[in-house]
């Protein structure tokens, strides 16, 4: 697919590429990234799905995007995406997705109209003193400096920003704004955080700055991602012969390493590998968002696992063998200083709605929009956020 402005490019079909019906593709790990590139093979590549193979080390397909009901501990969800319509790809990628729910619409479709018959937006961004309005009143409130600052780390190179911290680029001015409490909540920044990775966000995000204060940028799915994006997917790409293999842990990949070329010849799996020729594609989603994370409860905190982890270990092996292939332990270390909690409140007490009521102002059993996004404690000593979305928020 090529992309231009306008849809003249977009929207023609690619032709055949040269040699396709000999290829045979692998798949490691079985994310987003996994089933799109899976369906883009198919759809544009026009590669049989039955010569597709996704290698899964858990027993369900999804990735971070999961939403699922575990017997004993009810329903488990690690997080969800903030969505919006400049999401190109994915979207681009749903319009061929059948909707489950609606007949004779796509996944892009059951979302657009959702989204104009229930717009997102927040009508309490924040709250102190246990769910008052802290204020903020859709203000920014950033001084001439603190605008100085953001403009410069905009027009900034990234070396110049590489190995520095958020705090080293901006004063306390900007760290006591409205605009750093939106943006830290909203993308999961700390002070002590890459400058050049909020540098790269500012870039791709800077259409949602206006939405900041209360979402009105954003979309959300009318249940769990999993549900409302996973399944659908995944039965589109089994319906096409796409084979699955499950409790598939790849433990390393061999390559051919020549002036100008890499080429796989061997990927290793627990249980057996499996040998590759020049017509085989592979395809590594490398590093993971939630790789050895863990479950607690009520009276059990989630353990801060830091032993072996699969999917980094991975691309730690790979990485040793070309500089190319990058560095993993940039992303993927100083775990005690990136590490993130949440909480999930799967079954609310009969006394809590009202409370979420007085607070969104919306009925949180209507079926519609609730909090339009999370809400901060700003008085919280780490930025407490929670969130309501749309319920039932699993079918």
């Amino acid at each position: 697919m090529y992309y231009s402005n306008g849809n003249y490019e977009a929207f023609a079909r690619p032709r055949k590429p040269k040699g396709a019906e000999n290829k045979t593709a692998w798949f490691v790990g079985s994310g987003l990234a996994a089933l799109a590139g899976a369906a883009f093979l198919i759809r544009d590549g026009q590669i049989s799905g039955n010569k597709i193979n996704i290698l899964e080390q858990h027993q369900l397909p999804g990735g971070a995007l999961d939403g699922i009901k575990e017997p004993n501990k009810g329903f488990v969800i690690r997080g969800g995406r903030e969505m919006e319509e400049h999401f190109e790809c994915l979207w681009d990628l749903y319009r061929s997705i059948p909707s489950l729910e609606i007949e004779d619409a796509s996944v892009l479709d059951e979302f657009y109209w959702l989204d104009k018959d229930d717009p997102n937006s927040s009508l309490q961004r924040a709250t102190v003193n246990r769910g008052e309005d802290a204020q903020t009143d859709g203000l920014f409130t950033l001084g001439e400096q603190a605008q100085k600052e953001i403009v410069k780390l905009f027009l900034a190179t990234g070396q110049e920003m590489e190995n520095k911290r958020i705090n080293e680029i901006f004063g306390k001015e900007f760290l006591s704004s409205n605009f750093w409490l939106y943006w830290r909540t909203m993308f999961a920044f700390e002070e002590w955080h890459s400058a050049l990775e909020m540098k790269r966000y500012l870039h791709r995000f800077i259409h949602q700055i206006r939405g900041m204060p209360d979402f009105s940028t954003l979309k959300f799915t009318k249940y769990n991602q999993y549900e409302s994006l996973v399944l659908p997917l995944v039965k589109w790409l089994m319906d096409h012969g796409v084979m699955f293999h499950y409790g598939t842990e790849v433990t390393d990949v061999d390559f051919n390493i020549a002036p100008g070329r890499k080429q796989a010849t061997r990927i290793h799996w627990i249980r057996d590998g499996v040998d590759l020729g020049p017509d085989d594609l592979v395809f590594m989603t490398i590093g993971s968002l939630t790789e050895n994370s863990d479950n607690g409860d009520h009276h059990t905190p989630a353990n801060l696992n830091i032993g072996p982890a699969p999917a980094w270990d991975l691309w730690r092996r790979i990485a040793a063998k070309d500089p190319a292939f990058g560095h993993p332990d940039v992303f993927g270390s100083h775990i005690p200083e990136t590490k993130w909690e949440s909480a999930t409140v799967t079954t609310l007490d009969a006394r809590i709605p009202r409370y979420i009521q007085k607070i969104a102002k919306r009925d949180p059993f209507s079926g519609k929009v609730v909090t339009g996004g999370i809400v901060t404690a700003k008085d919280s000593s780490w930025l407490l956020s929670w969130t309501v979305n749309r319920q039932p928020h699993f079918k």
